[in-house]
């Protein structure tokens, strides 16, 4: 018997694993869950329904999944959220067909359930009184303590499924997981790089530059080794440059970060200044995403069991049932929608009323309770400063309340110190707040420079109008004000005897930022402006547009106000630019067009972009601009390839009297105990997929599992729950995925590896006939010689089986009897170059009688 292969049309995206759980599940349904559950109903089926009336023997199905003793790591649910994975033990009761979970007291207590007082909270409810959880480990239902409790466990996937009522659950703000879950990692080391080689001619002058940029990282037991830098070369020389070089180790009892090395101090309060030594800071990430960023408690008083909600701009934010008396809720998501939250109480008897409370987004307001702070110690380096001046920050921030959020800070350096008080208030009229800094420096030979500098900031989303305001900053400085940089500059200047006034010195500085949405567009405007006292003018740069569809053209007008850099001369322009889709396809290219109209010059550009390739790895770009004054017309093309290892592009400009070529090279690389995995991107908190076989598998939609059974995750969110999830879609069907997802919770800056079990095998579709020529009956087991479950026949006949050796004999099963049985013989040959796992093999063959007399027997059509 031969193996014939299949036609392309079923080859590449059939997925076998997929097939035979869908079988199983067309068996099961009707059963309940096909989870083990505390008391399994049992579900008795008809085999009549099945196609051909044949008498399968289906009793197995009838009891659910049958959950064997052991012990078992899975991923826990509790009321469908993902909280970690568990060591489970299950062990055999008598009178119970599944084996039952171990309840111990500090596993309940980790899964946040309050078992300490669940017969209080029964008691108070009106619920039947459970009895206390014994002290030793209780092996049954989670009912019997737990009223109204279910659990259902599924071995296949390795999930534990907790239901119990919100009643007993001890109040835990959402999005947390606890700091028992957080994955550490693994030791390894990885290198983000980016390079790029620029060629320009100008009038018959050759320039280039190239460029290297390094984000590299070393992960050894819970210690971060971080370097940032960049090496360039030109006409003018080869240079390399540290941007950061540093170690970063996690506090997760203070909630905090230790850094020591080449870092930054944080620029919450003062201004971010580059130095060498230690920071100490709380690290926000680490609270659940309820709590981070500024929303207000919403305290209230029922009367009844009431039903209390709260909206923002009509969106619905939260809806709890509270019991008579006080109510507090203070783990609301803060959104970006902006507006005063809605608070609506409907009590038992229908009643309703309703209140506001003010809420407007703002940096420095906290949520009343919380507190932030920043330690720093070192020396400058900044750039430019040789003296490198000793250095130390401290900050703190305070939530006092609803409406009030105290903050201050230190700073003190070599002939320098300042300090800062401030508030944020939350107003109805939108979020304020105010700070005073004092500067006290000491330059030499120019004695003793005091001064004041008062900032001001607001916020507030007007809901009705759809105008989101920010004053980003209104900062007035009197004369004698310095910040630790500009001392620092002054005093090395008036060392070697320069002119101070090549620092400038601020005197006042507005940022504004404003959105307005409108019926058919939107309008946006952002701005800066700034004066000095020791210069002449001022500075003023603003972008304003806006943007808008019509039909199916997305179009925006805007203008801008830039610096040149070459004359160092300020100039505005106004740009109109569309871009519309030629097609309806997702890869029909963009038409797309820029009208410039400046003070020194007009242009026009029309340009087409699209997409190429299966999986959109391919982006391509072509245009044709115009310029006046002398410019004339120009030619631009770029492509950009993208594969499983790297990102590469290139590009071409062309114009009057000049031609420009570029190539770039991007991507990443992580080392770690098996070897080295290639990717295009690379973060800093990095997933590393481990599924043995599972080569061409995708994870997103721009990875894939490479050879070595590896592939990496750029981007995990730390301290949260990530569900990484694989698709098989070009995997080779000679492997079959356990379980396709994966969560984990890494920790800040590690690595972690995701495993994901699979199983090999050849893997082949069988048309087989009995010696009566009927069809298999739909739903038989396919076993092989060692009686190990190995497919499962579907409809009209064709049974899908993965086996492990190249030739041997398969019995199909659909009942006890030696007549509810039949041989397979399959011979698939050694396997060679040739063969082609992404394409199912296909065979056809007689399944003979077991007492038949032992022939091969089997038809090939070709």
């Amino acid at each position: 018997m031969r193996p014939k292969r299949s036609p392309e049309s079923i080859g590449p995206r059939t997925r076998p694993c997929h097939l035979a759980r869908v079988l199983h599940g067309l068996l099961l349904l009707g059963s309940g869950s096909a989870l083990a559950a505390d008391e399994v109903e049992r579900v008795e089926f008809n085999p009549a329904f099945f196609p051909g009336g044949e008498q399968i023997d289906i009793s197995r199905f009838n009891e659910g999944n049958v959950v064997l003793p052991g012990q078992y790591r899975a991923d826990v649910t509790l009321n469908g959220n993902w909280l970690g994975r568990q060591e489970l033990t299950f062990v055999s009761v008598d009178g119970q067909s599944n084996a039952q979970l171990c309840l111990e007291r500090p596993l309940l207590l980790r899964l946040g359930i309050d078992i300490d007082h669940v017969p209080q909270k029964a008691a108070e409810a009106g619920e039947p009184v459970p009895p206390p959880l014994p002290a030793t480990a209780y092996c049954g239902p989670i009912a019997t303590y737990i009223p109204g409790a279910s659990l259902g466990f599924d071995a296949g996937e390795s999930r534990l499924d907790l239901l119990v009522p919100q009643l007993y659950l001890s109040r835990s703000a959402r999005g947390y997981v606890s700091p028992e879950y957080w994955d550490k990692g693994v030791n390894a080391a990885f290198v983000r790089y980016s390079a790029n080689g620029f060629r320009n001619s100008n009038q018959g002058r050759a320039s280039f530059s190239n460029y290297l940029g390094l984000h590299t990282g070393l992960n050894l037991e819970g210690w971060h080794l971080r370097h940032n830098g960049a090496y360039s070369s030109n006409e003018a020389g080869n240079q390399y440059q540290s941007s950061a070089t540093y170690v970063q180790r996690e506090l997760g009892g203070l909630q905090s970060q230790l850094m020591a090395g080449e870092i930054y101090t944080t620029g919450e309060l003062f201004d971010s200044i580059r130095m060498r030594g230690a920071t100490l800071s709380t690290d926000d990430r680490m609270l659940p995403d309820s709590l981070t960023g500024y929303a207000p408690i919403v305290r209230g008083v029922a009367e009844t069991n009431a039903r209390v909600s709260v909206r923002q701009r009509g969106i619905l934010l939260d809806e709890v049932t509270v019991a008579p008396g006080p109510f507090v809720l203070n783990d609301l998501f803060p959104t970006g929608y902006g507006g005063d939250l809605e608070v609506t109480v409907t009590e038992a008897d229908g009643r309703q009323r309703q209140f506001i409370v003010p809420f407007a987004s703002n940096i420095n307001l906290l949520r009343p309770g919380y507190s932030r702070y920043a330690l720093s110690l070192g020396e400058m380096d900044e750039l430019g400063i040789d003296s490198k001046p000793w250095l130390a920050q401290g900050t703190f921030q305070y939530g006092l309340n609803n409406l009030l959020t105290g903050y201050t800070g230190m700073l003190a350096s070599e002939g320098y110190h300042s300090q800062m008080f401030g508030s944020a208030l939350n107003t109805p009229v939108g979020a304020i707040s105010f700070d005073l800094t004092t500067s006290q420096a000491e330059i030499p030979g120019f004695g003793k420079r005091r001064g004041q500098s008062l900032q001001a900031r607001y916020n507030k989303t007007f809901a009705s109008t759809g105008t989101d305001f920010a004053l980003g900053a209104f900062r007035y400085s009197t004369d004698g004000f310095l910040t630790a940089r500009d001392t620092a500059q002054l005093r090395e200047l008036a060392r070697r005897g320069g002119d101070l006034d090549r620092v400038g010195r601020l005197r006042e500085r507005l940022d504004i930022s404003l959105n307005q949405n409108l019926q058919h567009g939107s309008l946006f405007l952002t701005g800066s402006s700034q004066h000095y006292w020791n210069r002449k003018g001022g500075e003023l740069s603003f972008t304003a547009g806006y943007s808008s569809t019509w039909q199916r053209m997305n179009y925006t007008v805007s203008a801008q106000r830039s610096r040149d850099l070459l004359s160092n001369r300020s100039s505005n322009q106004i740009d109109f630019t569309f871009h519309l889709p030629l097609g309806h396809s997702d890869r029909a290219p963009n038409l797309s067009s820029t009208l410039t109209h400046g003070d020194r010059q007009n242009s026009a550009r029309a340009g087409l972009s699209g997409t190429l390739g299966e999986h959109n790895e391919y982006n391509y770009g072509a245009s044709l601009s115009h310029a006046d004054n002398g410019v004339g017309n120009s030619f631009n093309a770029d492509l950009q390839y993208r594969s499983r290892y790297a990102l590469a592009s290139t590009s071409h400009s062309q114009g009057r009297d000049y031609h420009a070529q570029s190539l770039s090279l991007s991507g990443g690389l992580v080392a770690h105990a098996d070897g080295v995995t290639l990717t295009p991107e690379l973060g800093d908190t990095i997933g590393l997929v481990n599924a043995p076989g599972a080569k061409g598998a995708w994870v997103g939609s721009h990875t894939q599992v490479d050879g070595q059974g590896y592939a990496v995750v750029p981007h995990l969110t730390p301290y949260r729950q990530n569900v990484i999830e694989l698709d098989p879609r070009d995997m080779s069907h000679d492997v079959e995925l356990k379980a396709a997802s994966h969560n984990v919770a890494p920790r800040a800056g590690s690595v972690v590896v995701m495993k994901y079990e699979t199983s090999s095998g050849r893997a082949m579709m069988i048309e087989a006939r009995r010696d009566d020529e009927s069809a298999l009956p739909f739903g038989a087991d396919v076993f092989d010689e060692e009686n190990t479950h190995v497919g499962v026949v579907g409809q009209g006949g064709k049974a899908f089986a993965r086996v492990a050796r190249d030739r041997g004999q398969l019995i199909v099963k659909w009942g006890s009897a030696s007549t509810s049985q039949c041989r397979i013989d399959y011979d698939l040959g050694p396997p060679d170059s040739s063969d082609s796992s992404q394409h199912l093999r296909q065979i056809e063959s007689l399944c003979q009688a077991i007492d038949t007399p032992h022939n091969q027997t089997s038809r090939d059509p070709q």
